[in-house]
C-alpha cells in the first residue's frame, strides 16, 4: 500500500482523544477575533460543528488523523509540532462560520505540500470540493526560470483562479496567513519584513473586500508591528496612556446611549401601556425623544478600541498625534432592521449633538464589500463615534461573505455578486507580465472608492481619483474605446477630469475609435489600463504589419513581381513557416506574423522577397553604389546645418540620390520627378500615415532635421522600432545612412502638411528691410514662429533668420523667389536643422 493510501486509509486508528475545551470557547461574540494564545483543539472544533443542525463530523476526524500523520516529526521554527498550525486555521475557519469542507481544506492545506500526498488522494478521500479547496491554496511548484517575484505572482494568480470558482479558498488561506502572522516572530528578519510587506498589501485588503472586518484590522495590526515597530510600541504606548489617563471613558459613553434607549415613561401622567415601554428623554432642544421595544425592537450597545495601526492612520489621515485623536473607541448601536437603524438615528440625533459633516449613510450607498451602517458622531460631555447598523447587517460587518454564505444556507455563493471580484477577475487573464499584474492588483485593493451614477441611476464604485476614462471602460470595452468626451450632472468636462461621489456620468462617443497613450496616464482602474494598453498594443501590431507588406511589396515590384500573386497561391504563408519567428509571431495565422516581423525589425524585407522571388545576382551593383556615394560625401563636404545647395548643384545631388536605381532617366543624367526611379511602385505618403493612430508610432515619419514637405525630393529608409523615416535627399543625414535599408517614397497628390521651416535672408544692413521682408511672409500666409538678426562684415551686412511652418515645397519656392525679389536682399537659403536629430540618431 502506498504512503498515500496509507494515510487516507479510513481505518487507520485514531489518535487519543484531547479533551473537549468548552463549547463556549468558540461561540465569542462576533466583534472579537480568536485568540492566539489559546492552545487550539480538535475536540473544541468539533464541538463547535456538532451544535450545528445536520452536520456531519466524520470528514474532519478523518482530516485530524491524516493530518496528523502527514506532519509526523515536523517541527516549525517556534519548536512547536508542526500540526498546531492547521489546527489553528481550522480553528479560526470554523469561528467564522465556514462549512466542514472548508474545516478540512484548513487541516490538509499544507499535506499535499509537506508530504507525498497528492490532489488526487484527496480527491479519493475526501471528493473534488476539498481537494479543489487545498489545490487552490497550495503554492506553485518551483519553476526554475521564474525569480521569487514572478513566482510569488504567479501562485497568487493561480489563487485568483480558483477563489473566483470558490470564494472559499480565499477564506482558508486568509486563516493560514493570520496564523502565520501570529507566529512571525520566530522567522528572520528578511523574511518577517517580505511577509508582513505581502500581508499588508495584498492579503488585509482582501479580508477588507470579503467584510471580514475583525480579520482586516488583525492582519493590518501585525503587518503594522513588524514593518515599522518603532512607531507601533510608540502608538501603542500612547493609547494605553489615554485609557489609563481617563480609564472610565468606554463605561461612560456606553452609559450615556444606554439611558437614551432606556424604557422609561415619557409623561408620568400618562403611563405607557403594558408590554409596550416607551421611551421618554429629554432632547438637546428640551423636546422629548421616545423609543418603543415592541415597535423598533431592544437595541445592543457594544464599544470596539481601534488597533494601533487604525489609531496611526486616523492621526497621519487627519495631520495630528496620536493622542489628539477623538475617536480611538467606536461604538456600535445594533438594532433589529433597517427602520430601525433611521429610528435610531433620529433618537441619538435628538439626544445628543451631532458633529457636522460626520454622517455616513452606507445603509443607502453600500460598500464594495457590501457593509452597510449609518456612521455618525454626537456630543453630550463626550464625543461619541456611533455605528448604527441592523442584526443582519452587523453580522456581514463582522463576518462578510460568509454571512451571506450563511443565509443562502450554502447554496448561492453570494460572493458572485461582489463587484470588485468580478472586476478582478474580467482582466485576471489579460495580463501576462507577473510585475504588471501583481501591482495592478495592489492598486485595486487599496484604492478608496467614491460612488456615481450613470444617467439611468445605476451606481459604480471607482477608486478615488477615477476619471471618465475609467467610467466608460467599466460600462462597456467599445465604449471606452469610442469615448470622445463626458458630461458630469449635465456639463462638459474633460477627460481627465476627476469623478466625484454622487456625479451623473454620460459618455459620449465617436464612430472612429479614440484611444490615446496618454489615457494610461489619466485613468486609475486596472480594467481601463489594461484594456487600453491591449488596444494600443493591438494598433501597434496592424501598424507593423501593414509596414512590413508595404516593404516586402516594394522589394518585389523592384522585381516586376506583385505581392498579391503570392498571396493568392499562399506562398507567403508557407513560406512564413520556414523564417526563425518568435512564438507570438509563429503562432499568428497566415502571414500576418511574417509581415510583422519585418515591420519590427527582426527580419528583412529583402530575405523575404528572396524567398519569394529570388533574385538575377548579375545584376547586383551594391559594390560600385557604395563607392560612389562615399566619393560623394568626400566631394560634398555636407554635414548637419549645411544648407541646400552648398558645396554640391541641386543637379547632382538629385542625380546621386537616384543612382543605382537602375532607372532610365537616371541613365540619362537626368533628375528624375520625386517619387520616380524607384524600382517598382514608391510607397505614398499620406496624412494618415504621417499620424500615428492613438498617439503611437506613425508608419512614416519626417525626419525633424530636414522638416520634408509635400513636393520636395525623397530619401527614406527603414529604421526597426521606429518606422520608415523621410529625408529631403540633400539632407546630411540622409547622406550619412543613404547605405542602410532604402524605402522608395513619393507624395500623395495634393497633399498638404505642416512643416516646420527654417529660411535664412543674407541683406545689406538697411532701415526698413525687416519690414519688407515680415510683409513677404505675411503676403504667402506663412506666419512667422521666430527670427533671429545679427549683423556681420563690420554692420554693413545682415543675417536674418525666420522659423516658420509651411504646407508645401511650392509655397516655400514662392516665398523664398518673393524674398530674393526684395532690394537689399543678397541671399536666400532654406537651411536644415542643427540640432533635431532625434530620428537618425
Amino acid at each position: 500500500m502506498s504512503l498515500a493510501s496509507d494515510l487516507l486509509d479510513p481505518g487507520a486508528p485514531a489518535p487519543a482523544a484531547t479533551p473537549a475545551a468548552p463549547a463556549a470557547s468558540l461561540a465569542t461574540a462576533p466583534a472579537a477575533s480568536p485568540s492566539a494564545d489559546a492552545g487550539p483543539s480538535v475536540a473544541a472544533i468539533l464541538a463547535e460543528l456538532a451544535r450545528r443542525p445536520g452536520v456531519d463530523t466524520a470528514p474532519v476526524e478523518r482530516a485530524f488523523e491524516l493530518a496528523r500523520r502527514c506532519h509526523a516529526g515536523q517541527m516549525r521554527k517556534s519548536g512547536e509540532p508542526y500540526l498546531m498550525h492547521p489546527l489553528r486555521v481550522a480553528e479560526t475557519i470554523t469561528r467564522i462560520g465556514l462549512d466542514v469542507n472548508s474545516v478540512v481544506a484548513g487541516l490538509l492545506h499544507d499535506a499535499v505540500e509537506d508530504s507525498d500526498l497528492s490532489i488526487f488522494d484527496l480527491t479519493e478521500g475526501f471528493g473534488s470540493e476539498v481537494a479543489s479547496l487545498v489545490d487552490g491554496v497550495t503554492k506553485l511548484g518551483k519553476v526554475p526560470y521564474l525569480s521569487r517575484q514572478e513566482q510569488q505572482a504567479e501562485s497568487f494568480r493561480k489563487m485568483l483562479l480558483a477563489m473566483s470558482q470558490d470564494i472559499r479558498v480565499l477564506l482558508v488561506k486568509l486563516a493560514d496567513r493570520l496564523d502565520n502572522m501570529r507566529t512571525l516572530e520566530h522567522m528572520p528578519l528578511d523574511k518577517q519584513l517580505r511577509i508582513a510587506r505581502e500581508t499588508m498589501e495584498i492579503y488585509a485588503p482582501l479580508a477588507n473586500r470579503l467584510g471580514i472586518q475583525w480579520l482586516h484590522a488583525e492582519l493590518q495590526d501585525l503587518s503594522f508591528r513588524y514593518l515599522e515597530p518603532a512607531i507601533y510600541r510608540d502608538v501603542a504606548a500612547r493609547i494605553a496612556a489615554m485609557h489609563t489617563a481617563d480609564p472610565d471613558y468606554v463605561e461612560r459613553g456606553l452609559g450615556q446611549l444606554r439611558a437614551a434607549f432606556t424604557p422609561t415613561a415619557a409623561d408620568p401622567e400618562s403611563p405607557p401601556e403594558p408590554g409596550n415601554p416607551i421611551i421618554g428623554i429629554t432632547g438637546v432642544n428640551g423636546e422629548d425623544v421616545q423609543w418603543s421595544d415592541d415597535r423598533f425592537g431592544p437595541v445592543e450597545l457594544r464599544a470596539t478600541l481601534r488597533t494601533p495601526y487604525q489609531a496611526y492612520k486616523l492621526a497621519e489621515d487627519a495631520d495630528l498625534e496620536v493622542d489628539k485623536v477623538s475617536s480611538l473607541v467606536s461604538f456600535q448601536i445594533i438594532t433589529r432592521d433597517r427602520a430601525s437603524c433611521y429610528t435610531a438615528l433620529g433618537v441619538l440625533h435628538g439626544s445628543f449633538t451631532p458633529v457636522p459633516g460626520r454622517f455616513r449613510d452606507y445603509i443607502a450607498l453600500p460598500r464594495p464589500n457590501r457593509y452597510q451602517a449609518l456612521h455618525t458622531a454626537v456630543v453630550r460631555g463626550v464625543r461619541l463615534e456611533l455605528q448604527i447598523r441592523s442584526q443582519v447587517m452587523d453580522a456581514v460587518a463582522e463576518r462578510g461573505i460568509v454571512a451571506e454564505w450563511q443565509r443562502s444556507g450554502g447554496k448561492d455563493g453570494g460572493w458572485q455578486r461582489l463587484t470588485w471580484l468580478q472586476g478582478l477577475m474580467d482582466w485576471l487573464g489579460e495580463v501576462q507580465d507577473p510585475h504588471e499584474f501583481i501591482e495592478a492588483v495592489k492598486a485595486d485593493l487599496f484604492a478608496d472608492e467614491v460612488y456615481v451614477f450613470t444617467p439611468e441611476g445605476d451606481i459604480h464604485t471607482f477608486p478615488r481619483g477615477a476619471t471618465p476614462i475609467d467610467f466608460a471602460f467599466a460600462i462597456h470595452t467599445n465604449i471606452g474605446v469610442h469615448c470622445s468626451g463626458a458630461r458630469v450632472n449635465g456639463h462638459l468636462v474633460p477627460l481627465r477630469y476627476q469623478l466625484r461621489q454622487g456625479d451623473t456620468i454620460e459618455i459620449l462617443t465617436n464612430p472612429a475609435p479614440c484611444v490615446r497613450k496618454e489615457w494610461l496616464k489619466m485613468c486609475h482602474t486596472s480594467r481601463a489600463q489594461t484594456r487600453i494598453k491591449q488596444w494600443l498594443r493591438q494598433e501597434e501590431r496592424l501598424r507593423l504589419r501593414a509596414l512590413g507588406r508595404s516593404l516586402v511589396e516594394q522589394e518585389l515590384s523592384g522585381r516586376g513581381r506583385t505581392l498579391t500573386e503570392f498571396e493568392e497561391i499562399g506562398l507567403v504563408a508557407r513560406r512564413a513557416a520556414e523564417f526563425d519567428l518568435g512564438k507570438d509571431l509563429r503562432d499568428v495565422p497566415g502571414a500576418d506574423g511574417l509581415y510583422e516581423a519585418v515591420g519590427s525589425g527582426q527580419l528583412a524585407s529583402l530575405r523575404v522577397a528572396d524567398a519569394l522571388a529570388p533574385r538575377d545576382l548579375g545584376r547586383e551593383s551594391g559594390e560600385d553604389d557604395n563607392l560612389i556615394r562615399r566619393m560623394f560625401r568626400r566631394m560634398s563636404g555636407s554635414k548637419i546645418g549645411g544648407k541646400i545647395g552648398e558645396g554640391i548643384s541641386g543637379s547632382l545631388a538629385g542625380n546621386f540620390a537616384g543612382f543605382g536605381r537602375g532607372s532610365k532617366s537616371t541613365a540619362r543624367g537626368e533628375r528624375p520627378e520625386p517619387g520616380e526611379g524607384a524600382p517598382g511602385s514608391p510607397m505614398m505618403i499620406t496624412r494618415e500615415r504621417t499620424e500615428g493612430a492613438g498617439s503611437g508610432v506613425p508608419m512614416i515619419q519626417l525626419a525633424p532635421c530636414c522638416s520634408p514637405v509635400p513636393g520636395d525630393p525623397l530619401l527614406g529608409y527603414f529604421a526597426p522600432g521606429k518606422g520608415i523615416i523621410a529625408h529631403v535627399e540633400t539632407c546630411p543625414q540622409a547622406l550619412d545612412r543613404v547605405e542602410e535599408r532604402r524605402v522608395y517614397l513619393a507624395w500623395q497628390p495634393e497633399l498638404e502638411l505642416d512643416g516646420a521651416q527654417v529660411v535664412e535672408v543674407r541683406t545689406a544692413n538697411a532701415v526698413g528691410l525687416l519690414a519688407e521682408m515680415s510683409r513677404a511672409f505675411s503676403h504667402h500666409g506663412i506666419n512667422i514662429k521666430q527670427a533671429n538678426c545679427r549683423t556681420y562684415d563690420s554692420g554693413q551686412r545682415a543675417i536674418n533668420t525666420f522659423h516658420t511652418s509651411v504646407k508645401t515645397l511650392a509655397q516655400l519656392s514662392s516665398l523664398m523667389r518673393t524674398l530674393k525679389g526684395i532690394p537689399g536682399v543678397l541671399g536666400v537659403e532654406r537651411v536644415f536643422s542643427r540640432s533635431a536629430a532625434g530620428l537618425s540618431d
